[in-house]
């Protein structure tokens, strides 16, 4: 069917038949009069929308009584019978909509139609006027049962909860050059509702203009044409060899890609002639994302070859190339159909468009379910899974000291517990960003609550901790109070860990306002965050998070603090937040400088709280709920820091702390213990944050991390004595914190995981070098969580 505007459409009997149910013809006779146009129109082989609309009438003549005919809508659409609440929403009952979802599932269009009038014909005869969407999902899937089989329902249900699942979905569809992958992803997303598509063609240009053709040239060619076409014959080797250096190259492209739809928690089709196996789908974000693979081919070569003539001759794109190089791409098909075999990628023929989309559907759909059975099933919910203990050890890896013989602060303690535990479990290492990363608290800590480490700069992370509200655009940061001596060099980035009376402090500092007239319309929000540490958000317009602070960190030489800059000296917006938050820094040391709790520690000798030091810039973004197999966790974090309790409450987490779990050495050990027990009894996941240890290595006090970490194996010890019923538990950290350095190192960190379904390795002992022999071997930390939860 050609349309008005010259476009060329399938002529579908269903959607005639939608449009004479719409004014008023009974479905089944209206089906029959789409049989009638069907039959009457295929001796033609192309006609166009007015054509059709001719022969719709003429048929309507002949099947149907003038009296029946006059009753007929001419061509207007009465008053939806049905509406359905979508979140509140309530909406007029959509039969293109729901036909399209069951097409999806694999139902032919004209059979989805049929099954539509079905259903709305036992709504009425009900007389259901008004259902929620997940009502009518089962009834839906309940007729598709019925009338479908088994095998619909299932992809019906499957296929509706990707909308609905806490982390995104990335389908990959890979091929050589002309295999029909963009046809195909035009075709699937809309139906599964993804509405971002990203070709890696597109990928590889933004990245020629980054990197010119002196810095990487195997971007500068084409996937099929030789790094150098005068060096010899193109050789099946060298055309495949040529081919896998660009993908390589490409993929970084590609990575960032699916990073930014997991940041986003957005679904994504990916595709193109790059996406190679193994090197996609990426093992290591299995954990963030549920990633589907499929290899698109056509295997008959002059199938294959016409495709490029119908490019050059009618659709006006480049197929001479293609043509000239087939014997090229054609090997470059050989190697990904190899790959694919290898590493079980399912293979999509792409012969017959609409053969192609179906097919296409049930595979998405048959991979998602060995993901994620439960939401193919009736109710979609799943076993719960044990009760499981996470013990967070904040800084708990460490190298060897000298004071401790050699050993690290873990190695050297008497922990008899975490021994037997390491004995009758797995143990391994995580790097808790990536390998040669040095984490921060942010970083580490979102890790181990199976975020993106990534995700939200410390910034964001603090101002969450503190209670702040975030909207786009709000540039949020960490700052600590500091002492500066009395040339304005710094002496103690944490204003000697100052507790009493920090409260007082940030309350001067709230809603500062800032001397100029140009940041009149910024706000300044500061709240407390953990001992010396808060948190800053500024808000207003034009403000950005590209922007570095004033804390030199860790380890700098003795200097005043830094002077806030834009990353990028050009960028208008950032360079007018640094001025901001140049200005807020040097107010704050005035109201500071004889603040009545300052002048209080100084009467009392204890470092004064004169100065801000401000870092981690960043905007706000959605965080991934924790879930097992797509079902969300009921979790609790026990915790005397507020970063890592509004982390868990963000999260949907139950927070429990109180004053006596400090985030120190002094904490009660006893009340955060006793604390996870009683929230063990009615949550899947209790996360029990300590932070002594860092505590003690940033001190530089090996002896006292060594005495935290032996009271925190007999308070475990008596956890699991008193325990009854299944259990699983894990030991990890979110970074090494050095106790003779006084700082976080890029170092994995030990990980320990033990109790019901989890086998034991040969590791005899918890420790750093014990656990790097362990059966988990070393993994992305990120990837803990869900490897803890596994049924």
């Amino acid at each position: 069917m050609r349309t008005s505007e010259g476009a060329r459409r399938p002529f579908l009997r269903g959607m005639v038949t939608h449009e004479l149910v719409l004014r008023g013809l009974p479905f089944e006779d209206a089906y029959a009069v789409a049989r009638a146009v069907r039959a009457a129109a295929a001796p033609r082989g192309e006609i166009d929308t007015g054509e059709l609309a001719a022969l719709v009438e003429e048929q309507l003549a002949r099947m149907v009584a003038p009296e029946r005919r006059t009753r007929m809508h001419a061509g207007t659409r009465p008053e939806p019978e049905v509406t359905v609440v979508y979140h509140g929403d309530p909406q007029p009952f959509s039969r293109g909509l729901l036909a399209r979802n069951l097409f999806a599932a694999g139902v032919d269009l004209d059979r989805a139609y049929q099954i539509v009038g079905t259903l709305q014909g036992e709504l009425r005869s009900e007389g259901v006027a008004r259902l929620t969407s997940d009502e009518l999902g089962l009834r839906v899937a309940d007729l598709l049962q019925r009338l479908e089989g088994a095998e619909a329902a299932r992809r019906y249900r499957l296929l509706r909860s990707v909308r609905r699942l806490p982390r995104p979905l990335v389908i990959y569809l890979g091929g050589a050059s002309g295999t029909g992958k963009s046809t195909v992803a035009l075709d699937l997303a809309p139906l599964l509702r993804i509405y971002r598509i990203n070709a890696t063609d597109t990928i590889r240009q933004v990245m020629r203009m980054v990197f010119s053709h002196a810095v990487l040239p195997s971007l500068h060619r084409s996937s099929f044409e030789l790094d150098d076409e005068a060096a010899g014959p193109p050789t099946r080797r060298r055309v495949q060899a040529s081919f896998l250096e660009q993908a390589v190259r490409v993929l970084v492209g590609v990575r960032a890609v699916v990073e930014r739809s997991v940041a986003e928690n957005v679904n994504v089709v990916v595709e193109g002639v790059h996406l190679v196996p193994p090197l996609v789908p990426f093992a290591d974000l299995d954990g963030a994302a549920y990633q589907v693979m499929l290899l698109l081919t056509t295997l008959e070569e002059e199938t294959h070859r016409a495709r490029f003539l119908v490019r050059d001759r009618i659709l006006g794109r480049r197929g001479g190339r293609h043509l000239q190089h087939f014997d090229n791409i054609r090997q470059i098909q050989e190697l990904l159909l190899e790959r694919a075999e290898a590493h079980d990628v399912p293979l999509l023929e792409t012969r017959d468009r609409e053969a192609s989309l179906q097919t296409a559907l049930r595979l998405v759909a048959s991979l998602l379910h060995k993901r994620l059975p439960h939401l193919a099933a009736e109710g979609g919910v799943p076993e719960p899974p044990p009760p499981t203990l996470l013990l967070f050890v904040d800084g708990l890896a460490d190298r060897p000291v000298r004071a401790l013989g050699g050993r690290t602060p873990l190695a050297a303690a008497a922990t008899p517990t975490l021994d037997r535990l390491a004995r009758e479990g797995r143990c391994g290492l995580a790097d808790p960003v990536a390998p040669g990363v040095a984490p921060d608290t942010a970083s580490g800590t979102l890790a181990i609550f199976g975020q993106p480490p990534r995700a939200l700069e410390r910034g964001p992370v603090e101002a969450i901790g503190a209670g702040l509200e975030l909207a786009p655009g709000d540039v949020a940061l960490r700052g600590n109070f500091a002492t500066l001596d009395d040339a304005g060099r710094i002496v103690d980035r944490r204003a000697g860990r100052i507790r009493e009376g920090a409260g007082e402090l940030v309350a001067a500092l709230d809603r500062l306002p800032l001397p100029g007239g140009t940041v009149d319309r910024v706000t300044v929000r500061v709240q407390p965050g953990t001992e010396h540490r808060f948190a800053l958000v500024l808000s207003g317009r034009g403000l950005s998070a590209a922007v570095a602070g004033s804390d030199p960190g860790d380890g700098a030489p003795q200097g005043p603090p830094l002077t806030p800059r834009p990353l990028d000296p050009g960028h208008a917006a950032a360079a007018k937040t640094a001025r901001i938050l140049a200005l807020f820094e040097q107010e704050a040391r005035r109201v500071l400088a004889d603040h009545p709790v300052n002048e209080e520690r100084r009467r009392r000798g204890l470092p004064v709280a004169d100065a801000v030091l401000t870092r981690g810039a960043g905007h706000v973004h959605r965080l991934l709920s924790p879930e097992v197999a797509g079902t969300p966790l009921r979790l609790a974090c026990v915790s005397g820091d507020r970063t890592v309790l509004g982390i868990a409450a963000a999260l949907g987490g139950e927070a429990l702390s109180s004053p006596a779990m400090t985030a120190n050495l002094d904490t009660d050990l006893a009340a955060k213990f006793e604390a996870a027990a009683g929230a063990l009894a009615d949550h899947d996941l209790v996360v029990l944050h300590v932070k002594g240890a860092d505590i003690a290595s940033h001190d530089r006090r090996p002896d006292l991390k060594v005495e935290f970490l032996e009271r925190l194996d007999r308070h475990l010890g008596e956890l699991l004595a008193a325990h009854r019923g299944p259990l699983r538990l894990a030991v990890a950290a979110d970074h090494a914190t050095l106790s003779e350095a006084g700082h976080h190192a890029a170092d994995p960190v030990p990980v320990l995981m033990w109790g019901q379904g989890i086998e034991a390795d040969a590791v005899t002992e918890m420790s750093e070098a014990a656990a790097a022999g362990g059966a988990a071997g070393r993994f992305p930390l990120q990837l803990l969580l869900a490897r803890l939860m596994e049924p």
